[in-house]
């Protein structure tokens, strides 16, 4: 693949690299340390040593008041994620200069992108379902979009696995092409 960046395909690249990464970390504060029944015992245990007792209902429901903002973040990143995403897109159906893989590791690497970007259109036009679409739909696109979480990790591993094989072998500079351009 190509190893000369414009300042447009860094920005881009970056900026969606970066929210992709924010996006995650918030899945993996909602699903660990800020889990709505892990803040609720936390909100129990405490108020108890206060004296003061509240339902396990009760708690949940400042637990979710609690991370909201984050969640808010989420989504909010979300949309510009989606923005970024159609820009890219664009972009790309009309550089019509567009890299053709001749090698079977240029190949791989092509399918690996198109699989990847497929399924974040995927994840970003449920996420988009879930807050803009109609509830008959709603715990299906929840399920889906939910789901779509998976296939980041693997290509975060494979991405950067090529990154490091293309920087050791024949494309040295590659890195530092990606933050600083051409020099």
């Amino acid at each position: 693949m190509k190893t000369s960046y414009t300042l447009f395909d860094r920005i881009l690249h970056w900026t969606l690299a970066f929210g992709i990464l924010f996006i995650m970390l918030t899945v993996f504060l909602r699903l660990n340390w800020m889990e709505k029944n892990h803040v609720a015992a936390i909100l129990t245990d405490n108020l108890s040593n206060l004296d003061i007792e509240i339902t396990k209902d009760q708690a949940i429901k400042i637990a979710k008041q609690i991370r909201k903002p984050m969640f808010d973040w989420h989504i909010t990143i979300g949309y510009v994620v989606a923005g970024l995403f159609a820009l890219r897109m664009l972009f790309h159906i009309n550089n019509k200069k567009s890299f053709k893989p001749i090698t079977t590791k240029e190949k791989f690497q092509a399918w690996v992108y198109r699989i990847f970007y497929v399924l974040l259109g995927i994840t970003l036009t449920t996420g988009l379902l879930i807050k803009f679409g109609p509830d008959s739909i709603h715990d299906l696109t929840e399920d889906i979009h939910k789901l779509t979480l998976y296939y980041i990790i693997p290509f975060l591993i494979l991405h950067f696995t090529g990154i490091l094989l293309a920087e050791l072998g024949s494309k040295k500079g590659i890195i530092s092409k990606m933050i600083g351009g051409e020099k």
